[in-house]
């Protein structure tokens, strides 16, 4: 029988400069998924300051990625929720994908490695029984286009938060907790 879990990717230059993974809201959300049961796993992702779809993808694909799973990411980490996605063996289908102000190309912030080949979006499609794309308009690293093209490949409505920025605490200590992204996972266990 398959086992609520859940995974949480960071995004960009974790452990290089600062320990994100104890900032932000990532922390929090670990402890409220806890609370619901689910087995949680919040990884260093390896040379996180160059994010790469292929060492990333060694280093995750062990994970028991199964129909009970949620997976979340932020920022490249939010887009390499598609890059799981598309990696994912056929039968491996996971219950919940949510992309936090993900992207789907570099705008010279060093992640062109996490498109190093082509996504094949009817398969990522495929591989999650819920997606989300999260994005607010005031983030001043992801844009709209970014987000559209997201929500056009996934053939859903992106989740639009007002004033949000990046999600992350650049925009203050309201981000150490994220009870709207905890509220979305609720409605979809």
């Amino acid at each position: 029988m398959d086992k609520k879990n859940a995974l949480i990717l960071h995004g960009t230059d974790f452990g290089k400069q600062q320990k994100q993974r104890f900032n932000n809201w990532f922390p929090w959300l670990k402890t409220q998924l806890k609370k619901m049961g689910y087995e949680v796993w919040l990884p260093e992702l390896p040379e996180a300051w160059h994010p790469d779809l292929n060492r990333y993808w060694q280093f995750l694909k062990d994970f028991d990625f199964n129909s009970k799973t949620v997976v979340i990411g932020h920022s490249s980490g939010g887009a390499m929720v598609f890059g799981l996605l598309h990696r994912l063996p056929v039968e491996k289908k996971i219950n919940l994908a949510i992309s936090v102000a993900g992207f789907y190309k570099d705008e010279g912030w060093d992640c062109e490695g996490l498109f190093s080949e082509p996504y094949d979006w009817e398969k990522i499609k495929k591989q999650a029984k819920k997606l989300y794309v999260i994005w607010s308009p005031t983030d001043t690293y992801i844009s709209k286009e970014q987000t559209d093209y997201l929500a056009n490949k996934l053939k859903i409505a992106p989740t639009i938060m007002e004033n949000k920025g990046h999600f992350n605490l650049e925009g203050g200590e309201q981000y150490k907790q994220f009870p709207e992204l905890l509220d979305i996972i609720v409605k979809n266990r």
